[in-house]
């Protein structure tokens, strides 16, 4: 009697990007949900800084994905999630980038953002964006868009690059902030504030933006986007100033706005 062939083994193990890019889309599944609903908002650290009951259903949603597949490593959440793991990993969420556009139920300008970091940065980062694009990137294996590999723009001086610069009134407030930004915008070709921080460094490695700059930023709101820009042949550079500045981009254009911070 002729054998059947043996029926091929199931992978059992996820890799920590397929990990990252569903904790992400669980939680725009989740955020879209959410939206559909009347959405209770609230402020946070200033007037403009909101934060809505969806996005901690959003965070929920992805730290359930994490914690699944990785029930070891660390998790930290922008609403508060904070799970203590067993291993140098680190999971960082945050559910809504974007809250206010979100809130304000504008049809874009908000994503979910998940990074994997260990003790020497970001392992794997996924940016969703509902409208239709999925960033993902992991460590030495590059950066893409919907599956398309993405490359960092070069061979743009300073004078004609288009920037992203987010400004608010609690870090207007912070040494040497409101100073640097007017140098930035007084030396750069195109000052651009088009969405949340982890969709405009997706932006960046997609050859969008040029280049992208902001102080004293959250590790949810740079490691996603820093991964995704060094994966695609870019810069990232945390400097210390008066203020702790994080910068992405064309090499170049990293090292001439780090060179104009004071």
């Amino acid at each position: 009697m002729e054998r059947s062939p043996p029926i091929p083994a199931q992978p059992t193990h996820q890799s920590d990007l397929s990990v990252a890019v569903a904790a992400v889309q669980a939680a725009t599944h989740a955020a879209e949900a959410a939206r559909g609903a009347p959405l209770r908002a609230r402020a946070k650290s200033v007037a403009a800084d909101l934060v809505t009951d969806a996005d901690a259903q959003a965070e929920h949603a992805a730290a359930t994905v994490i914690r699944t597949a990785r029930p070891d490593d660390a998790i930290v959440g922008e609403e508060g999630t904070s799970d203590d793991g067993s291993t140098s990993r680190r999971w960082y969420i945050d559910g809504i980038d974007g809250t206010v556009a979100f809130a304000n139920r504008l049809p874009g300008g908000w994503c979910s953002a998940v990074a994997l970091a260990d003790e020497h940065g970001p392992l794997a980062a996924a940016v969703h964006d509902p409208l239709g694009e999925l960033y993902a990137a992991a460590r030495g294996e590059g950066a893409t868009c919907n599956g398309q590999p993405l490359q960092v723009r070069t061979g743009r001086a300073l004078d004609e690059a288009h920037v992203a610069l987010f400004l608010r009134q609690d870090r207007l407030v912070l040494p040497g902030v409101r100073a640097n930004g007017h140098a930035i915008l007084d030396r750069t070709g195109l000052l651009r504030h088009a969405g949340p921080g982890s969709l405009e460094l997706a932006w960046v490695a997609a050859g969008r933006l040029d280049a992208w700059v902001q102080p004293e930023t959250d590790p949810w709101d740079w490691l996603p986007g820093e991964l995704l820009v060094t994966e695609a042949g870019g810069k990232t550079l945390v400097t210390q100033r008066d203020a702790r500045w994080h910068i992405a981009g064309a090499s170049s254009l990293v090292d001439a706005l780090s060179q104009m911070l004071s």
